[in-house]
């Protein structure tokens, strides 16, 4: 092979390779970004029903009609909606036990001081597409939360 042919060959390798970095990293800010606006306490009242969900690093705990369900969360702020699949580790009750070990595929949006949170239920493939519009009805776990005040 010629020299020519072999620098230009490792040339394009390594601007490949570099921009395939470049890109990683900017997908890894974006997440870093998103995570960070999810971090602290939401609370939603639906009905008499009051829910809280607490994000702390990549951890989760959602409280609601004296139980909790809590684990570790990944997010995917690339997609549109945003993503998240939470992974249940620990519930408290019956309600919540259950679904120890399986995963709820989820969409979010976070706006300003609320949080829009639409979750299958633990251990379905499926995954919301999109959050409901006004007066419709969600298929799912659908709660609107605020930020907690500090």
């Amino acid at each position: 092979m010629h020299w020519k042919t072999t620098t230009l060959l490792l040339s394009a390798l390594v601007l490949a390779g570099s921009s395939f970095a470049t890109i990683a990293g900017d997908e890894k800010k974006a997440v870093a970004k998103s995570q960070k606006a999810l971090q602290g306490l939401w609370t939603a009242k639906k009905g008499e029903e009051i829910f809280k969900m607490t994000f702390d690093g990549n951890k989760f705990k959602l409280e609601f009609k004296g139980e909790s369900a809590s684990g570790t969360y990944t997010i995917d702020p690339s997609k549109n909606p945003n993503e998240m699949d939470l992974l249940i580790v620990k519930g408290t009750g019956d309600n919540t036990q259950k679904f120890e070990g399986k995963t709820s595929k989820s969409i979010y949006q976070v706006d300003g001081k609320k949080l829009k949170w639409l979750a299958n239920e633990p251990g379905k493939d499926e995954r919301p597409e999109a959050l409901p519009k006004e007066g419709e009805r969600a298929k799912g776990l659908y709660i609107v939360f605020d930020r907690a005040k500090k």
